[in-house]
C-alpha cells in the first residue's frame, strides 16, 4: 500500500494538472481492484491534491525566477526606472521655470 501511495504521489508535474474528479476516478478504480483499502481513499485523495498544489507551486516559483533571470540579462529598465509622463512633465516644468529665472 506504502509504495503504491508513493508512485501515486510521485507521478511527476503531472500531478497538479489532474482535476479532484480524475484523482477521485483513479482511486476508487484501484479501491474496486483492492490494491487499496476502501477506509484509505478519502486519505490517498487528500495527499495526491497535497502533493499537487505543491509541485503546481514550485513550479510557480521555478518560473518566475526562470523569468527574473531572463529579463535581468536582458538588461531591461524595472517599472520603477522608468519616468512617467507626469514626472517628464514635471522635470520640463521645473527646467522651463530655472530658464525663466535667469
Amino acid at each position: 500500500m506504502k509504495d503504491l501511495l508513493e508512485k501515486l504521489i510521485n507521478i511527476g508535474l503531472g500531478v497538479f494538472a489532474l482535476s479532484k474528479e480524475k484523482v477521485e476516478k483513479i482511486v476508487n478504480e484501484l479501491a474496486e481492484k483492492g490494491e487499496i483499502g476502501k477506509n484509505e481513499i478519502q486519505e490517498i485523495i487528500q495527499k495526491i491534491m497535497e502533493k499537487g498544489e505543491e509541485q503546481k507551486k514550485e513550479l510557480n516559483e521555478y518560473i518566475s525566477k526562470q523569468v527574473e533571470n531572463i529579463l535581468n540579462k536582458m538588461n531591461l529598465a524595472t517599472k520603477s526606472e522608468i519616468l512617467t509622463e507626469e514626472r517628464i512633465r514635471e522635470i520640463v516644468r521645473e527646467e522651463i521655470s530655472k530658464s525663466q529665472g535667469n
